[in-house]
């Protein structure tokens, strides 16, 4: 079984993990704003401390500039002719520019660059290149100069009454500006050098308002900071407190103000407010997390309390599921609600579907048990109720079940249409159903097969008794559109008195005794015993030979001759089938014949006869040998083939043979079944000039008013009143009567079995056209048939042998 995961935790895991990655952005979008909105606060500062520092120098420039110009006009250097004077009274008021400019240091140069006045005597920091530029721009000019220390130098040119130009240089330190610059932007400032050394970077602090801090930050700044990184700034930590410290380059290279900001109380509240962000941001999370799981929870038990109900459904239980599914949980409809209501919707049309499938299941079982045309239980019944019984078949005493099977049944179903064949067993089960009483069970097993079972039985003779009693129902004529029909049954008889047997084995007993009676003839009954079981074994197996014979072609044609008795002319042949078996060699047609017709696989073998026969008669005439004709038995279901017109037809016209020649022989048994129609087809066949003969007349059941309405050519006698009218002077009234009958009616008459020259001679006397028998010629095959006749009937004339 796969491991579940419940709704709710499957949402709260997927909530959660888009409410994390929300919260995440959500803090890290807040805490890089707050980072940029402090470096945007520290690049004001250091915009403005820049602007601060060179506000302050250009001030103390211009105050220089300013008081160097009131100098030069007090003392009216433009009237004097030379510098000598002014370098006089430039020193005198050196002291007081020193003490009030903060004037470091002061310097006189001629045109030549010659000092003509220095304040001091060591010349300390001082840049002649500033001084050449001035002579050469004639323009005030000032420059940084570092090297333990940094000043600024300001050169400015002046002019005597002469015009010759000289340049005053003054030299001014920075502290002053720095700590200026320390209370107006309340941080510390410094100036350093950076130089670049193969171990990195050399930082040297030259001056600062708070030297000891800045040192200490200088050892602090990591070895592999760059300009960019100082202009932006570098956070350091020194003495629990935090600093930021900044930079920007002044003109002399290498040399860099640095702005040293106490950021402790920003950082402090940074930390804090991040902490706060932080802890907020995940109290929010599980705030919203506990909320979804809740309300995810809440639907979940709804839904499982619903997922809990709806087993009801399938046990039927559907007014209790409506019932625990009324409730509604909530003050606002759902989805849940809609799907509960879909639940109870569902359950209503299950509730009806349930009561109309219980309805047709009552009809199906109805349909299943018993039979839609009859009324009577079918095989399923039959089968329930049959293995019931037999659990009870030793005390209550034997069990008899009789197989009832209605003889030809199928053939009148074929010729009358399946209406009327429906109609014949309504019929029959309504005279059967007279003797349905308790304990017997009448079913329709299928077809036209109907089964009796009589429980209770304790009288050996009682089965023969009930069979006699359903042949007596069956007597009487049936009638079927207009028209009466005599039917027959086959009964098999099956007893048992084990309760421990099959109802399959019983039903398949008296099915074998079923077949038993219908080959003795049928309209009988017949009890099952173990020889019928080997017979049908034997049946089976010789239905399985017959069809690979027909597939094998194993089949074959003798053709016995037919002569005029009154001549000996030769007139024709009666076809008969042989079938040669490859293990059990020559099988009687009486043996063969009878399983062909009941499994209806005589109908293909007699078309391929009658081809056969056609084939014959053309080689015949080819061979000189005219007006022969060819006699073929018709075996009672080719004869109700619908087909066999159509058949005929297109074969007589495929061979190109004359219908005369061709004779078929019908047996009375068939003609009786339904006049109309054997009738109408005969009719049909004599359309095409085919000879018609009755075979085996006198052993069935003509009548001569049907037989003078059939459009027959021909009678043959069967040789069963042969054999004895020389001895039994009773059969040989009948032949000298039915020949006498049959020229009344213009029939031919054909004695078949002729044996003897008495026989013989005797049928020549009283008129019989013509005979065919061992006497005149045994069965011959196909393939010598030629040369037969041409030996035995000169010129088509019958010679006996010589004995």
């Amino acid at each position: 079984m796969k491991p579940a995961l419940s709704l709710p935790l499957k949402f709260l895991l997927l909530t959660s993990t888009v409410l994390l990655v929300m919260t995440l952005l959500h803090t890290g979008l807040s805490l890089l704003r707050m980072d940029a909105t402090f470096e945007r606060q520290q690049q004001l500062r250091r915009n403005y401390a820049e602007q601060q520092f060179m506000q302050q120098n250009q001030i103390a420039e211009q105050q220089i500039r300013l008081w160097l110009e009131s100098f030069v006009d007090l003392i009216q250097l433009n009237q004097q002719h030379d510098f000598v004077s002014f370098g006089r009274q430039l020193a005198e008021q050196s002291a007081t520019m020193q003490l009030h400019l903060n004037i470091d240091q002061l310097w006189l140069h001629d045109a030549n660059q010659r000092m003509l006045f220095a304040s001091q005597p060591s010349p300390g920091l001082f840049d002649p290149l500033l001084v050449q530029q001035v002579l050469r721009q004639q323009s005030p000019a000032s420059a940084y100069l570092c090297k333990d220390y940094c000043v600024r130098q300001l050169s400015v040119p002046v002019l005597n009454a002469n015009a010759d130009i000289a340049v005053i240089s003054v030299s001014t330190t920075l502290v002053d500006m720095l700590s200026a610059l320390h209370q107006s932007l309340a941080a510390d400032l410094a100036l350093i050098r950076l130089t670049a050394t193969e171990g990195g970077q050399n930082r040297k602090l030259l001056s600062g308002s708070n030297p000891r801090l800045a040192r200490q930050l200088l050892q602090k700044l990591p070895d592999d900071v760059n300009n960019l990184l100082l202009h932006q700034g570098v956070q350091l930590e020194q003495d629990g407190r935090y600093y930021l410290l900044s930079a920007f380059m002044l003109e002399t290279k290498g040399i860099y103000l640095a702005v040293i900001e106490d950021v402790t109380d920003f950082v402090q509240t940074d930390q804090y407010y991040r902490t706060q962000l932080w802890w907020s941001s995940a109290a929010l999370l599980v705030a919203m997390l506990l909320l979804v799981y809740l309300m995810m929870r809440r639907i979940s038990l709804r839904l499982s309390n619903l997922t809990k109900s709806l087993p009801l459904l399938s046990q039927k239980q559907y007014q209790k599921f409506r019932q625990q599914s009324q409730n509604r949980d909530g003050l606002l409809t759902d989805e849940v609600d809609y799907l509960r209501d879909a639940a109870v919707d569902l359950s209503v049309e299950l509730e009806q579907l349930n009561q109309r499938l219980e309805h047709h299941n009552q009809e199906l079982e109805k349909v299943a048990m018993y039979d839609l045309l009859t009324g009577l239980p079918n095989r399923n019944m039959l089968q329930s109720q049959l293995g019931l019984l037999l659990k009870q078949a030793r005390p209550q005493g034997f069990i008899c079940l009789l197989f009832v099977d209605l003889d030809d049944f199928k053939r009148i179903n074929d010729s009358l249409g399946h209406a009327l064949g429906d109609d014949l067993l309504k019929q029959v089960a309504e005279r059967l159903k007279s003797v349905q009483a308790e304990p017997r069970l009448l079913c329709r097993f299928g077809g036209d097969e109907f089964v009796l079972v009589q429980s209770h039985c304790k009288e050996a003779d009682l089965p023969f008794q009930l069979a006699s009693t359903l042949l007596q129902l069956l007597e009487p004529p049936f009638t079927l559109d207009g028209r009466d029909f005599v039917i027959t049954a086959s009964i098999g008889i099956a007893l048992t008195d084990d309760a421990g047997s099959v109802a399959d084995d019983l039903i398949r007993q008296a099915d074998i005794a079923m077949y038993a009676a219908k080959q003795n003839g049928g309209n009988g009954a017949q009890a099952y015993n173990l020889d019928m079981y080997q017979r049908v074994r034997q049946r089976v197996g010789l239905e399985q030979d017959l069809t690979l014979a027909l597939a094998q072609q194993q089949f074959s044609l003798s053709f016995q001759p037919q002569m005029e008795v009154s001549s000996g002319k030769l007139v024709g042949f009666e076809a008969l089938i042989r079938w040669k078996h490859p293990e059990r060699g020559h099988v009687p047609p009486d043996h063969f014949i009878p399983v062909l017709e009941q499994n209806r696989q005589i109908i293909p073998l007699g078309y391929w006869i009658i081809e056969r026969c056609l084939q014959l008669s053309l080689s015949l005439q080819y061979a000189g040998w005219h007006d022969l004709r060819i006699a073929i038995n018709l075996s009672a279901e080719q004869f109700s083939d619908p087909e066999l017109f159509n058949r005929l037809t297109a074969l007589l016209q495929q061979y190109e043979v004359d219908g005369r020649f061709i004779e078929l022989e019908l047996t009375e048994r068939t003609l009786v079944q339904d006049i109309d129609c054997m009738l109408q087809r005969m009719q049909q066949i004599k359309t095409l000039g085919v000879h018609l003969a009755i075979d085996d007349f006198g052993t069935g059941y003509s009548s001569l008013n049907y037989l003078k309405q059939m459009p027959m050519d021909s009678i043959k006698i069967d040789k069963s009143f042969l054999s004895g009218m020389l001895e039994n002077r009773a059969d040989g009234q009948i032949i000298t009567s039915i020949i006498a009958m049959m020229h009344q009616l213009e029939l031919q008459v054909v004695a078949e079995g002729v044996e003897t020259t008495q026989q013989l001679e005797f049928l020549r006397q009283h008129g019989c056209d013509m005979a065919q028998g061992y006497l005149i010629a045994r069965p011959i095959p196909q393939t010598e048939l030629l040369g037969y006749i041409e030996q035995h009937f000169t010129q088509g004339v019958w010679h006996p042998q010589q004995p």
